[in-house]
């Protein structure tokens, strides 16, 4: 592996490995109240729902799907801005407003969210580039010990037909030298 390539290779495995850690829910989440019950009273309501992540602290979940208190206590809010006349994208801005743009179980294609989108991109543009690089030394290192193994065999060829070459030359002349002593 080239020796410039090993550190960036480390450092990205390292910003994953952090980044997956800060991201991973903590221990205590496993023992929060999941006991609720989903109230959805329509597709149009579940769909609403689906776009909004409980912010309760249950791990990355919507409103839809999430089954504690607090997620009872988010649908009645929507609901509340559904009665207002609020439409879905001014409730999403609204939900943003509130609860922050990780609030969304989408994040919005804008500013600094397109981040989150162009990171898988780099990430696949990344591994074919290593892929490509990887496979181009394994055709020239074969390409070289091919060639090697053509020179040996051309070479044992001609000492097998009896034609002499450079080796030959040389080991008379050395015999020829001993012969003198």
């Amino acid at each position: 592996m080239n020796r410039r390539l090993r550190p960036a290779l480390l450092l990205l495995a390292t910003a994953f490995a952090i980044i997956a850690t800060l991201r991973s829910p903590s221990p205590a989440l496993g023992q929060m109240d999941r006991s609720g019950v989903l109230d959805i009273r329509d597709e149009q309501e579940r769909g609403l729902f689906s776009h909004l992540r409980c912010t309760c602290g249950c791990p990355r979940e919507a409103i839809s799907t999430c089954t504690c208190g607090s997620a009872a206590q988010f649908r009645t809010e929507v609901r509340a801005m559904v009665a207002q006349g609020m439409t879905v994208e001014q409730i999403k801005a609204e939900w943003v407003r509130q609860h922050g743009s990780e609030a969304l179980m989408v994040p919005p294609n804008s500013g600094a969210s397109q981040f989150v989108y162009l990171v898988p991109l780099g990430v696949i543009v990344g591994m074919a580039a290593v892929v490509i690089t990887a496979l181009r030394r394994f055709r020239k290192k074969g390409d070289e010990v091919d060639a090697t193994n053509k020179k040996k065999t051309d070479s044992e060829d001609l000492a097998l037909k009896g034609e002499p070459d450079a080796y030959d030359d040389k080991l008379d002349d050395e015999l020829k030298r001993l012969d003198k002593e």
